[in-house]
């Protein structure tokens, strides 16, 4: 009895289009598509980003939270002392303690000065507070604390020694850089030096 031992040809089998489309539950849009992701890939279910809200409730001190705020205010001021050496076309040394001294006037002034916010929804909770009282809910060193005391100090070095340790410059930089920097210390936290800056009753 002889058996026949031919084969079907792989190429004789014909089939259908349909059969190479994906069906309509393993589209992405399709309601199930998540929960087959999720179990075709369990390590992707967990690769996600979240953004937070930020910690602080003030308006007046949230926006220091922000990526990319200190990037900006090294720029502006790497921009400022470029500009005043443009502007004056003073030397180098001369420009950084011209940036140093203004970034001191104005720090000083809208940090260590100025209270309360420009908010009204604050109801006047913050009245009594300057903006470096603010920040992070009070609480002290932090990383925004921390680099805001770092910045006069690298400033201040940079002054010094781009003018050669100049008097009359090493002077005033000294008297800036030490103003500031006591400031922010936690131990001068809500204290008036000699009443000044004080609440007065009205």
């Amino acid at each position: 009895h002889e058996q026949s031992c031919s084969s079907p040809s792989p190429f004789s089998a014909t089939f259908s289009a349909q059969e190479f489309l994906p069906r309509p539950s393993d589209r992405i849009h399709s309601p199930n598509s998540a929960a087959f992701m999720a179990d075709c890939f369990p390590s992707l279910s967990n690769f996600h980003v979240e953004v937070l809200p930020s910690s602080d409730p003030n308006k007046n001190t949230a926006w220091f939270q922000y990526p990319g705020v200190w990037v900006i205010y090294v720029l502006l001021t790497i921009f400022g002392w470029l500009l005043v050496l443009s502007v004056s076309g003073c030397d180098s040394g001369t420009a950084w303690s011209v940036v140093h001294l203004l970034h001191f006037v104005i720090t000083y002034c809208f940090f260590h000065w100025k209270k309360g916010t420009p908010f009204a929804e604050d109801q006047g909770m913050y009245n009594k507070l300057t903006w470096w009282e603010q920040v992070d809910n009070e609480r002290q060193l932090t990383r925004n604390r921390k680099f805001l005391t770092v910045i006069p100090v690298v400033l201040y070095v940079i002054a010094c020694r781009t003018t050669d340790y100049n008097i009359a410059w090493l002077f005033f930089n000294t008297i800036a850089v030490f103003v500031l920097v006591i400031a922010k210390f936690p131990n001068m936290h809500k204290v008036r030096i000699f009443g000044i800056n004080d609440d007065y009753p009205t």
